[in-house]
């Protein structure tokens, strides 16, 4: 049996439970929305991005495998939507003011020291100047503590390329951010 405990649920779900779906449904939103908003440049967008991967994740509950872990499936679905809203709104510039409004929604998030809390805008003002496959690995791997093999499923690419453009991308931030002030 799995360790993951979403794996019951998605069979009772996948059976036809909508109870269970409910659950699953719940037992991800926030960390989905995290990942969303982290990535899309507003809080609405976010909010789209997250119904479309629910959606995405009933149509196609019979796709997972249920060999992994059910978040590291889920996670990738959102990228994949993340990605075509981005492609939908390429034309779209995020202003500076919003890059505060990406920051996680937990409390130690926002700094009331006005030097943190400069650092803090400065360093995801940053973090949205990468590529977006740098973006994406620094996001999952620092904001949403994943494990490098995790993110390789998420983004599709080997764990070997995560610790590579997680190195580029460090040292891009690293030449960007103000003397001592970024640590990976």
């Amino acid at each position: 049996m799995s360790a993951d405990p979403s794996i019951r649920l998605w069979k009772s779900a996948r059976d036809g439970d909508r109870e269970s779906l409910e659950l699953l449904l719940r037992q991800h939103q926030d960390q989905v929305f995290r990942f969303c908003r982290a990535r899309l440049p507003s809080e609405n967008r976010a909010v789209d991005a997250t119904q479309e991967t629910a959606m995405r994740m009933i149509n196609h509950l019979a796709n997972f495998r249920g060999s992994g872990k059910f978040s590291t499936w889920l996670l990738g679905i959102a990228n994949n939507v993340c990605r075509e809203f981005q492609r939908q709104d390429y034309k779209w510039k995020q202003s500076a003011e919003d890059a505060v409004d990406r920051l996680p929604a937990t409390e130690s998030a926002y700094p009331t020291d006005p030097s943190i809390a400069f650092e803090t805008e400065n360093l995801h003002h940053l973090i949205e100047s990468l590529p977006d496959r740098q973006r994406t690995a620094i996001i999952l791997r620092y904001f949403e503590s994943l494990p490098l093999k995790d993110v390789a499923k998420i983004m599709e690419i080997s764990v070997g390329t995560v610790k590579a453009t997680l190195s580029q991308a460090t040292k891009k931030l690293k030449q960007k951010f103000p003397e001592g002030g970024f640590h990976a």
